[in-house]
């Protein structure tokens, strides 16, 4: 059985990461404990992510993603390259 380490994701790319979740979420109108309703965790998680404390999970990035594909226009203009690196076609670039 093959074991993998658990790597840390650097903070400042977690606060960015976090500063980008926020504006897709304030962009749909979505308070933090909406948001926190539809990702399946609590208020206060949410206010970790976005503040670069903590990382999203996998769920929680498809989630938003799918989410955000509901809006019109952040379906034709929110890519997952701007979600994860904040580069390409996103919200603000």
């Amino acid at each position: 059985m093959m074991i993998m380490k658990n790597r840390y994701l650097p903070d400042e790319y977690l606060k960015d990461l976090g500063l980008r979740l926020k504006i897709i979420r304030t962009f749909l109108h979505l308070d933090q404990r909406r948001m926190s309703d539809i990702l399946k965790t609590g208020q206060s998680q949410i206010s970790k992510i976005e503040s670069g404390r903590a990382a999203p999970t996998l769920f929680q990035l498809r989630t938003i993603k799918n989410l955000a594909d509901e809006n019109d226009y952040l379906r034709e203009n929110l890519t997952w390259e701007w979600i994860l690196d904040g580069k390409g076609k996103g919200i603000i670039g």
